[in-house]
């Protein structure tokens, strides 16, 4: 008997240990989890502010594209409005350079406003050198940049010449 006992205390330290492993798994399996569950919490709060965020910025974006849209609009309106109270031919634009849109839409380039010639004979000249070249083709915009004249003036003399020829 006395020579049996050590192998029951063998038997009871083997149990012991196979005991605290298994609680010692069991403790790292329920951390682990807490770890995993914490871990996604914090996943879902963030993809939560994310979420709330890209919810933000779409609708920011929609309203932008609205006003866009309703800016849009709102000028095309006031073009054909235009367009019936200031009509633009075709003729017009070709004969004296002036630049189509590309709304299809023609409208003079930004004119500026010409001197007042004080003497006659000067101003006589220049309309004479304006309606030379463009005898030879140029436009209105290649005679105000060759005689260093406004566009403007430009086309009022070559408007008057057609005028007075017609």
């Amino acid at each position: 008997m006395v020579f049996q006992m050590p192998q029951y205390w063998d038997v009871t330290i083997d149990g012991t240990q196979i005991i605290l492993c298994l609680l010692i798994l069991l403790f790292l399996i329920r951390s682990r989890k807490k770890s995993r569950d914490s871990a996604q919490d914090k996943a879902i709060r963030d993809s939560g502010q994310s979420f709330n965020v890209q919810i933000f910025s779409q609708t920011l974006k929609q309203q932008v594209d609205q006003a866009f849209a309703n800016i849009a609009e709102t000028i095309a309106v006031e073009q054909r409005n235009l367009d019936k109270v200031l009509p633009i031919n075709d003729h017009g634009s070709q004969a004296y350079g002036i630049s189509q849109y590309p709304s299809g839409l023609h409208r003079p380039v930004a004119q500026e406003i010409a001197p007042i010639a004080s003497d006659a004979s000067g101003s006589g000249q220049l309309h004479e050198q304006i309606q030379k070249l463009a005898l030879k083709g140029m436009s209105a915009r290649q005679i105000s940049e060759e005689l260093e004249t406004p566009l403007g003036e430009v086309e009022l003399v070559l408007s008057l010449h057609t005028s007075a020829g017609d």
